[in-house]
């Protein structure tokens, strides 16, 4: 294994965007990919998708789920490809070097972090996983390590931050090539660490394989993405993996409130950290208020006690800001520097965010997009709320049609008045959505039902009163709509905004 001591100093200095490597320096670690080809070909970049590729990249031919990468190589090819890796022998021109693989991801993975100088291990990098609270943790221990001291990047769901730039996010987790570009590009930009979002996808597809994580954090885990993996135990087992490849230096912090922690602390063989509420764990939280300003809690640890007071909403909050504050405890972080990074987070966008404009009723905006994610939020909210709780939600088309039904109920059990509408439909008619979704309501719940989104909002918005919340769920920070005839801009946050001012009119 080649450590960055051992890394050419010529490799340490050059900035991320200047790289070019020979084949047979790429390959240097490498003993189970076969070259037909020269060795002196030069690489200038790496891709996967034969529409992005450049002149001089090595082009790998990924066998995906709808199709396989070998048919894009003649494409790759004509745009500038210079090398190909795949996962049988092709027939290329004799001046295309073939990299023969077993696994097409999992060599591209290694291989991208080689040709970026093993950025992962010159970072502080710690992974999030789990079903809900990723986002809030990842941005609750960004601003953690950043009262440390620390320059931090990210990458998540809503964003990625990657030294002063701001990228918006296709998917929560990059593939592993723009990872390992992000992460030296960071090393550029002279940061300390990286915080990333590690999705059930990415760790499926490997993703994350060849990231050197000094830290792995498990927030909880419910039914989500199961037409994907095919079933919880499939789900679980591949969130398993980040913790299964942590290495022993590493620190493995996982939630002691979430029964799926037992089975992730089963994979490790680096040392366990534990967090939570309800439990007896390392780092725990001792709830002092809980109300509609946000929460206070004396957080308990190894390192000692302190106070902290955060202007987040709901229980699950705590359980986020515990999970943060353990992390960043794991890589050396005082005391003092978690409080002062978890009370000066605000907001996380569209993570149970508060549409203000002076009325006299809450509006909150969430992501959750699960029937657990919702359950929670509404608990959360029902706990808060002085008057009646309305909730604006609908679900995904294309995706997870058992948790319809899940979510209905939730929201039919916990609000005071529901308003059933779209998320993003996709190729999917919304109205098998929407009866999907009222096969699961609560006998003689209050409801509503506005397949137009922007008119659902509006109207839970004109019903509110005094001391009322209104919840609206599912695409948090997203500012568009997926429909079968194309994606629209659509922002919940601002058409909250609009249908508040109009209200005020």
């Amino acid at each position: 294994m080649l450590w960055v001591d051992e890394i050419p100093a010529f490799r340490r200095l050059m900035k991320s965007s200047e790289v070019r490597m020979k084949i047979g320096e790429l390959l240097r670690d490498e003993r189970d990919i076969r070259l037909i080809g020269s060795f002196e070909q030069i690489v200038e970049g790496l891709s996967f998708n034969s529409k992005e590729t450049r002149p001089g990249d090595l082009f790998f031919a990924v066998a995906g789920n709808n199709a396989d990468g070998c048919a894009f190589v003649g494409e790759a090819l004509e745009r500038g490809a210079v090398a190909v890796a795949a996962q049988r022998e092709l027939a290329l021109p004799a001046s295309v070097p073939l990299l023969l693989v077993d696994d097409v991801r999992r060599a591209k993975a290694r291989l991208a972090s080689t040709f970026y100088g093993f950025p992962s291990r010159r970072l502080k990098c710690i992974g999030v996983t789990g079903t809900n609270g990723k986002t809030t943790t990842s941005h609750m221990l960004k601003s953690i390590l950043e009262q440390n001291g620390w320059s931090v990047g990210l990458l998540g769901t809503i964003h990625h931050l990657v030294g002063k730039e701001t990228i918006r996010a296709r998917t929560t987790t990059p593939d592993t090539i723009e990872i390992h570009r992000y992460l030296a590009r960071m090393i550029d930009e002279n940061q300390d660490a990286a915080v990333m979002e590690v999705s059930s996808h990415a760790l499926h597809q490997a993703r994350v394989e060849a990231v050197a994580f000094q830290a792995g954090v498990f927030t909880n885990l419910s039914a989500e993405h199961l037409d994907y993996h095919g079933g919880i135990d499939n789900y679980r087992r591949t969130k398993a993996r980040l913790f299964a490849a942590l290495p022993d230096s590493s620190t493995a912090i996982l939630n002691g409130d979430d029964e799926s922690s037992g089975f992730m602390k089963e994979a490790c063989r680096c040392p366990v950290l534990s967090y939570g509420v309800d439990v007896d764990a390392q780092v725990r939280g001792i709830i002092r208020r809980l109300d509609i300003d946000g929460f206070s809690m004396i957080l308990k640890s190894p390192a000692g006690e302190v106070d902290v007071t955060s202007r987040l909403l709901g229980r699950y909050n705590v359980s986020n800001a515990l999970a943060a504050a353990a992390a960043a405890l794991s890589l050396g972080v005082s005391l003092p520097a978690v409080k002062s990074g978890l009370e000066a987070l605000r907001a996380v966008p569209g993570r149970v965010e508060t549409i203000d404009l002076g009325q006299d009723f809450r509006v909150i905006v969430d992501y959750a997009h699960t029937d657990d994610a919702l359950r929670k939020l509404l608990e959360n909210l029902r706990e808060l709320t002085r008057g009646r709780l309305i909730t604006v939600f609908g679900c995904g088309g294309d995706r997870d049609a058992f948790k319809r039904p899940r979510m209905a109920a939730a929201a039919t059990e916990l609000s005071d008045l529901t308003v059933i509408t779209s998320d993003n439909p996709r190729s999917e008619d919304p109205r098998i959505i929407i009866d999907d979704i009222l096969a699961g309501c609560r006998e003689k719940a209050p409801i509503k039902v506005l397949p137009d989104r922007r008119a659902a909002i509006e109207l839970a918005i004109s019903l509110a009163r005094g001391g009322d919340i209104v919840a609206i769920a599912g695409k948090g920070h997203e500012d568009y709509q997926i429909l079968n005839s194309g994606t629209i801009e659509f922002d919940d946050r601002e058409v909250a905004r609009e249908a508040i001012w109009k209200r005020s009119l």
